[in-house]
């Protein structure tokens, strides 16, 4: 028993410390996106930004820091030519003073995107998961109809260490007046569940009506998820 219970607080203290040598590099992760956004490298630059900013989820930074983080992320995908990302990053604090700003920043691009967009729902989604993680669905051609690919993503309070809660399916079928239909009955072990999606130029609306798919812990296949691609 006592044994246990140092073996316990041991793994503890070892992870409590292991917190904070990772809590105290978020503004490293900033200063190297910094550099590499002044060096040109906006992809390196965009995945500084990011770290910074799961990071800074983690360790609890106050609002402002985040959301300067999620800009900072935005800023370095939009010089990389990737507006449908950073519009999607900007959403998660869009009354944000420096959100508002960048968003108008990239709104005549989005604009021209307005007509491929809904030309075809072809391409990928993203729902925020937290501390830097998205869940995706995806949508790409198969034949004249379409493979639909989920896979989604929740992030609990240790996610950082431990890594995320998963879960996911794909299907092929039509997707007709914009409305889609994934089904899984309940055999060889899976669970049943119904989920409708609804989609729109920039956007999904998934809806789980039944079940919960065996998805991980608080995975659901519900919301709605922000097209960040053409393709």
């Amino acid at each position: 028993m006592f044994i246990g219970l140092h073996v316990a607080t041991g793994h503890a203290s070892q992870e409590d410390e292991q917190i904070k040598t990772d809590c105290a590099k978020v503004d490293g992760y900033a200063q190297a996106g910094l550099a590499a956004y002044r060096q040109g490298d906006m992809a390196r630059a965009a995945d500084e930004y990011t770290a910074q900013a799961a990071w800074g989820e983690f360790c609890r930074l106050p609002t402002a820091a985040l959301h300067t983080a999620y800009n900072n992320t935005a800023l370095a995908l939009i010089r990389s030519g990737e507006p449908l990302q950073a519009n999607a990053w900007l959403a998660l604090a869009p009354e944000d003073p420096k959100s508002r700003v960048n968003a108008a920043l990239i709104q005549p691009v989005l604009d021209r995107l307005k007509p491929a967009l809904a030309a075809t729902p072809m391409g990928d989604y993203w729902r925020y998961a937290g501390q830097g993680v998205w869940s995706v669905l995806s949508v790409m051609p198969a034949g004249n109809v379409w493979k639909i690919t989920f896979n989604g993503y929740y992030m609990p309070g240790m996610g950082m260490l431990y890594g995320p809660n998963m879960g996911s399916f794909s299907m092929v079928q039509g997707i007709n007046d914009g409305k889609a239909v994934y089904r899984q009955d309940a055999v060889d072990g899976l669970q049943a569940c119904r989920v409708n999606m609804d989609f729109s130029p920039d956007a999904v609306q998934l809806e789980t009506v039944s079940g919960d798919c065996g998805f991980g812990a608080n995975v659901r296949a519900a919301g709605r998820f922000l097209r960040v691609s053409l393709y």
